[in-house]
């Protein structure tokens, strides 16, 4: 490992996570832990996620070779700037925020002498918190990684060292582009979430709907679970592109809705090509980090995604496959 010491602000789900996967390494880091909330600090250290925590931002980084902020996407630039005078020489400083473009930007204005690497884990729980950390959340799944041209190699170097100290694989974009992907794939869908819940409970017959509503409500609904501080950082630093995701939506559902209005019988054509779209994508992804997966274990007898193709996609062989 090429740092011996490293600090983590924040202790949620994905704070927690790191701290728990580097502890897994033969030789591990000394990692120590800060966050506002000191029940969440009491709760890493019993699940020996940090090996210490600090009183303060100041004394968590004081000596830190590498400093993970794991904070709301808000809270990292004025982090950036509390914690500039207080690390020492040659340290990296990096996060974990959903957005990238604005981060990145106010960062390099804010605290230009810090050596600073924008991240970005694939991976989260609907559910957040100390508790529900998990050493193997980073396993087999892509690290996005958002360094500029005036980001110092070596300081790349370290940010890569953490990615794949966690199991992860460092996947490397421009912050505006990691933007505009995640929007669609990420942003929109927790939105389109949210706003079904809304609407649909907004109505006169909602009490009779609750008792209706099965697997399909269920499923498309499960997104709203995740944390609403996050979702609304998201929106305030990500606007552009999630107003573009937006408007093709919304261009979509209009489409959608002259042809239902029309009687249009191509539907059942429109459908049938979206689903070979989605189980194409579920093959291609799947099979690519577990080859003896099956369609039949990527459909599985439920509504939810199966375990096997979730542990598939974190880098784990399905059972039965050969070693």
């Amino acid at each position: 490992m090429p740092f011996q010491r490293v600090a983590v602000i924040g202790l949620g789900l994905i704070g927690t996570s790191l701290g728990l996967a580097l502890h897994r390494l033969p030789r591990p880091p000394r990692v120590v832990g800060y966050d506002r909330d000191r029940d969440a600090q009491r709760r890493a250290t019993r699940r020996q996620a940090v090996d210490a925590t600090a009183a303060s931002v100041a004394d968590a980084v004081a000596e830190a070779e590498l400093v993970v902020l794991a904070t709301p996407v808000r809270a990292v630039v004025p982090l950036l700037a509390e914690l500039a005078p207080h690390l020492a020489p040659g340290a990296v400083v990096t996060d974990t925020g959903s957005t990238k473009a604005q981060i990145v930007a106010q960062a390099a204005e804010v605290a230009p002498e810090i050596a600073f690497v924008g991240g970005h884990p694939m991976a989260g729980k609907l559910t957040q918190g100390t508790d529900e950390a998990d050493a193997a959340l980073f396993d087999g799944t892509l690290y996005c990684l958002t360094p500029t041209e005036h980001t110092a190699p070596w300081a790349i170097d370290r940010a890569v060292a953490l990615v794949e100290a966690v199991g992860a694989r460092p996947h490397f974009l421009a912050p505006a582009e990691h933007d505009g992907l995640v929007a669609a794939i990420s942003h929109l869908p927790y939105l389109l979430a949210s706003t079904l819940m809304a609407t649909t409970s907004a109505e006169a017959g909602w009490r009779e709907m609750a008792l209706l509503a099965a697997g399909s409500f269920t499923t498309m609904t499960r997104l709203v679970e995740g944390e609403p501080e996050m979702y609304a950082d998201i929106c305030l630093t990500n606007r552009e592109a999630i107003l573009r995701q937006l408007d093709r939506f919304a261009a979509a559902l209009a489409d959608l809705r002259a042809a239902i209005a029309a009687g249009d019988e191509t539907l059942r054509e429109r459908f049938a090509e979206v689903r070979e779209r989605h189980r194409t994508w579920l093959r291609e992804r799947a099979q690519a980090a577990s080859p003896a997966l099956t369609d039949a274990d990527l459909r599985g007898p439920g509504l939810f995604f199966p375990a096997r193709w979730q542990d598939a996609l974190r880098g784990r062989r399905p059972p039965g496959a050969e070693e």
